[in-house]
């Protein structure tokens, strides 16, 4: 049974990272691949302003189950359970993707 809930949760954690990096978080992104952008020097930093939080909210709904998951099975096994970990990790990444790389990009001001 542990190997089962340990492979569950993998797959899920896999869908969660997928949801995280997979969607764009700037509806602007295409403009990257763009030759002229490429030559320009165009970064990721330097792409116009998309408060759109549409990205932000569907990767935290994905990552909530296997929050409550690894919260539910530490309370059932009395200490701190894989899953839990797990969690806590795919949040950490969620908060640096979401709350810290993209809104303070270097030069980047908000109006």
């Amino acid at each position: 049974m542990k190997k089962l809930h340990a492979i569950i949760a993998s797959l899920y954690a896999s869908l969660c990272i997928a949801a995280m990096f997979v969607i764009p978080m700037n509806k602007y992104e295409w403009m990257l691949e763009e030759p002229e952008a490429l030559a320009d020097g165009l970064t990721f930093c330097g792409l116009p302003l998309d408060d759109d939080l549409e990205v932000r909210v569907i990767s935290f709904i994905v990552l909530f189950p296997l929050i409550v998951a690894g919260g539910a099975l530490s309370l059932k096994v009395r200490k701190v359970h894989s899953t839990a970990w797990l969690a806590l990790a795919l949040l950490f990444v969620w908060g640096w993707r979401f709350l810290v790389y993209y809104p303070f990009c270097p030069g980047r001001e908000t109006y």
